[in-house]
């Protein structure tokens, strides 16, 4: 008993350019996201934060074992 051979799925074009427009738009958005939430939380240790924001990233990192003010230990010290 043989397999019948392998025909791969026809893909449109169009779904090509779709999918390969999608895939632009995920990158992009996540090159923008790692940025804006770094500076977010090393603005959440900087002395000009409001209270709030401060002890709510401190006790966040403090839930996750300090690797937030360690990165930006290495980072900026």
């Amino acid at each position: 008993m043989s397999m019948p051979p392998y025909v791969p799925k026809y893909v449109r074009p169009q779904d090509i350019a779709l999918s390969r427009a999608r895939l632009k738009r995920r990158l992009i958005g996540i090159a923008i996201a790692i940025p804006l939430i770094f500076m977010f939380l090393a603005f959440g240790y900087s002395d000009q934060a409001p209270a709030f924001l401060r002890n709510s990233i401190i006790a966040v990192d403090r839930m996750l074992g300090y690797p937030i003010i360690g990165l930006l230990g290495m980072i900026l010290g």
